[in-house]
């Protein structure tokens, strides 16, 4: 029989320990000893659950079809709701209001200013749905496989990725630190959808598979507009980034109503603009402001099709 060793070198783990610990307290990264803690990823990753299943009821978890039981079903969810969300936001705004660690605003001013916050996102609820509602009615009319607009809800993530960002919008909007972006990475990580909460955008809004989009915080997006995969609406490299996030300047494009914009496509700027109606081809790089009802795409490039020794050479005619 092999003979078991003790491999715990208590000394050396004592070092190790203390090491660690030295590095918290020199570079912080840790949520946190004697002040407020942050938001844990958890718990906005329930939030966001939760939202879903009152904004969509029934197709994120079960609930009964008994109009009267739903009523006090959804008086219990909004509840819920509320007591999670100002937990959450007291939080973020209790640790954003420090100084020096040292907090400036009475702890009973933060937590009625986060509980008045929870109240005014739920209060526009009914408003994110009817503009959902548009969203769901583009992609089934967008995409000749959706067969009804329950498949759109319950399967397309460009429109679970749209959801949240409608909601994650309204906190950003309410200057709510930490919150709608850890929203916003959360539905990123499992949609492949990276919006920021910061962005701006109309009704009747469709992103087609969605795999690889990116829209920056200070993108503008109008009605009626169409995405595909892997499209950026991105901001150009910049020089002085702290000057540039002080002045809150615009570094993302705008697009105007009823744009098509097809895979591959990278828009980039803060004064680059999309006129109405026009269609950017794929694999389009754009850092220029495009007119009305314009299509851009590459000058059609060629493809060699060999077939036992003979070679012949197509131009690509996108029919846009």
């Amino acid at each position: 029989m092999t003979e078991s060793k003790n491999t715990c070198d208590i000394d050396r783990l004592k070092n190790v320990t203390a090491a660690i610990g030295d590095s918290y307290l020199n570079l912080g990264g840790i949520n946190h000893l004697n002040e407020p803690n942050l938001p844990a990823r958890r718990e906005v990753a329930n939030l966001v659950k939760r939202l879903s299943a009152i904004v969509f009821p029934g197709f994120y978890e079960e609930i009964t079809g008994n109009k009267e039981r739903m009523e006090t079903h959804l008086l219990t969810q909004c509840s819920n709701l509320v007591e999670l969300l100002s937990n959450l936001i007291h939080k973020s705004l209790k640790h954003d209001c420090n100084e020096g660690f040292k907090c400036v605003r009475a702890d009973g001013d933060c937590w009625s200013g986060a509980t008045e916050i929870g109240y005014r996102l739920l209060e526009q609820i009914p408003a994110i749905r009817e503009t959902l509602y548009k969203d769901i009615e583009a992609a089934y009319n967008g995409d000749p496989a959706a067969t009804n607009y329950y498949e759109v809800v319950l399967s397309y993530p460009s429109v679970q990725a749209i959801l949240v960002h409608r909601l994650a919008h309204v906190l950003a909007g309410e200057n709510v630190p930490f919150i709608p972006r850890m929203m916003s990475e959360y539905i990123h990580e499992k949609t492949g959808v990276d919006i920021h909460p910061g962005a701006t955008i109309g009704p009747g809004f469709f992103i087609d598979h969605g795999t690889g989009v990116v829209i920056g915080s200070t993108s503008v997006i109008g009605k009626n507009v169409k995405l595909y995969q892997h499209v950026t609406l991105g901001a150009l490299s910049l020089s002085n980034v702290e000057l540039i996030r002080k002045k809150n300047r615009k570094r993302h494009p705008t697009v105007e109503d009823d744009v098509t914009i097809y895979a591959g496509a990278t828009i980039l700027g803060g004064r680059t603009t999309l006129g109405k109606g026009s269609i950017i081809g794929g694999n389009v790089w754009l850092t220029k402001s495009v007119p009305p009802e314009t299509s851009v795409t590459f000058d059609s490039p060629y493809l060699i099709f060999k077939n036992k020794g003979k070679s012949e050479k197509h131009v690509i005619d996108y029919q846009i």
